[in-house]
């Protein structure tokens, strides 16, 4: 293969796994004032953890906590220790939480993902300090391959140092005792067991390489030195192997340490010293793809499985998906052909799958799956209209999900099947009036697509009251007007709603008989019972 065509294979890859954390630090999002606040910081949620009592969830405005169920919820998108708002990565041991922090750089009119560093919290969360990117001087091109229990023959290999923190984003962090491993594009695979002051370089196998050890002899001679005087070690050089491109980590304990990439999946047992590879191409029953964007542990009654969640590479015999493996890597099962998985979380025998069509749960490990992909607020009238769901995370028999417009909650138990209830956590500005409405987002381009986020203009209203009568109901009708005031739109009519709660209606931009209405400034009426109207405006633009 050219290098030419496999760099730009590599970009390719890379910007389509980064595609849902770019658009969540671009997308429209209200953001409370203040650090503390009964709505989450932002409605993009990539990122989901339950520690302890504890759920963290990265967004599109930085890192945030909830320690009541995600009624209320502290951001840090103004400690000292984040420095921008970009949350790559979450993992947490005990009292421990670490995040990956990075931003998208301008270079030559391009966007460049950028790591910044590394928010670190010994308290879960009370407090936060800051440790730089990884980052290698111009002296660091030489290391050693060594190891006590391994002869020595691998003192000098040639490695590229990664200097600019440029292309260098941490995406994932594993966690174990004495130890905390990071997953990046240019850094690749990395150990540290001092709290990030120092780390240490992960030697993985090549791409044309099943498996490596120090023992290995890693370096050649020249053909005219017959006296094999002078060594030529491999250099190891991110650009060139998709092994060393790190995209997941999972400390399964001190020991056992796995780690995807874009040539596979890799697991040591040595605590990171020796590692076999495993890859679509060199197992007679593989994983489906040899991209692998995440590693989780599933455990229930003494069954210790790895699930990975599978992109296709290069080779077009791969696929999208998942795969499990119940012997440590040495066979494979493969499910959800064909689509694009993101997250897992578990409890017990069940799995929950993010994904883009939505959330998928299992309890016989992937024989039968369930699919829900329409959430609906019963109570607040919120929705999530985009299939896709970028995190899951348990808490209980609660289940959390993370998607491009909220956080979304069910109920898992005898009581409560899966999905038959939606509670939805969304960001707004607060109504500071008796009665007052807006719009968002405006302006406003329909979409062809009704499954798309930005297919819908939120109408956000509520009538405020000193009545301290909770569940009070009001008859409310709101109707679309163009800008001659002709009506062209009835939303909801005469639709009860609580007295003293806030509503979004959504209107996807079409008129009475579903056509799609022109580019043009259109006003709307929210009327209360018999009292007067309250007005907003949104502005169509194509």
């Amino acid at each position: 293969m050219k290098l030419s065509l496999k760099f730009f294979i590599l970009y390719l890859i890379t910007t389509q796994f980064l595609v849902g954390q770019s658009l969540f630090l671009k997308n429209f999002l209200l953001s409370p004032t203040s650090n503390s606040s009964s709505l989450p910081p932002s409605n993009s949620v990539s990122h989901t953890l339950i520690n302890n009592s504890s759920i963290f969830i990265g967004t599109g405005n930085g890192l945030a906590q909830s320690t009541d169920g995600a009624r209320s919820w502290q951001s840090f998108v103004n400690d000292p220790s984040f420095h921008h708002p970009g949350i790559f990565a979450i993992a947490a041991l005990d009292d421990t939480v670490w995040a990956s922090i990075g931003y998208e750089k301008d270079v030559d009119g391009n966007g460049v993902q950028t790591g910044d560093g590394y928010a670190i919290s010994y308290n879960s969360g009370l407090s936060w300090h800051f440790v730089s990117q990884t980052l290698d001087s111009q002296s660091d091109s030489l290391i050693s391959y060594c190891s006590p229990g391994y002869p020595c023959i691998n003192d000098s290999l040639k490695i590229l140092p990664v200097i600019v923190p440029e292309q260098n984003v941490t995406f994932d962090i594993s966690l174990s005792k004495g130890a905390v491993w990071i997953a990046s594009w240019a850094s690749g695979l990395r150990k540290s067991t001092d709290n990030g002051e120092h780390w240490q370089r992960i030697i993985l196998p090549l791409d044309y390489m099943n498996s490596i050890t120090p023992a290995d002899t890693l370096y050649t001679f020249a053909d005219n030195d017959s006296a094999k005087i002078k060594r030529i070690f491999i250099k190891y050089d991110p650009r060139k192997y998709n092994n060393l491109l790190a995209f997941s980590v999972y400390a399964s304990n001190a020991d056992t340490i796995w780690c995807g990439t874009a040539d596979g999946v890799n697991r040591s047992t040595d605590g990171g010293i020796s590692w076999v590879k495993m890859n679509h191409q060199n197992q007679s029953a593989p994983i489906l793809g040899n991209w692998v964007i995440a590693i989780k542990e599933q455990r229930f009654s003494n069954i210790s499985r790895i699930w990975t969640t599978n992109w296709r590479a290069q080779d077009n015999r791969e696929e999208f998906g998942v795969s499990f493996t119940d012997d440590l890597g040495k066979t494979w099962k493969n499910r959800l052909h064909g689509i694009r998985a993101y997250s897992f979380a578990f409890r017990d025998s069940i799995a929950y799958i993010a994904t883009e069509n939505g959330i998928y749960r299992t309890e016989d490990g992937g024989e039968t799956f369930t699919k829900f992909s329409d959430f609906i607020d019963p109570n607040s009238h919120h929705s999530i209209f985009s299939a896709v769901a970028y995190s899951v995370d348990v808490m209980g028999d609660s289940v959390y999900i993370g998607t491009n417009e909220g956080l979304v909650k069910t109920i898992d138990n005898a009581d409560h099947p899966f999905g038959k209830d939606w509670i939805i956590f969304r960001t707004y500005a607060p109504l500071e009036t008796k009665q007052e409405t807006y719009a968002y987002p405006n302006p406003y381009a329909p979409s062809a697509s009704l499954q798309s986020p930005d297919a819908y203009v939120r109408i956000h209203y509520g009538k405020k009251s000193s009545s301290s009568n909770t569940g009070e109901l009001r008859n409310i009708t709101i109707e679309i007007f163009d800008f001659s005031m002709n009506r062209v739109r009835t939303l909801i009519n005469n639709a009860p709603r609580e007295l003293n709660k806030e509503y979004d209606e959504l209107w996807d931009g079409r008129d009475d008989s579903g056509n799609v209405v022109s580019n043009g400034a259109y006003f709307y009426t929210v009327k209360t019972n018999n009292d007067n109207a309250i007005y907003g405006k949104i502005l169509v633009l194509q």
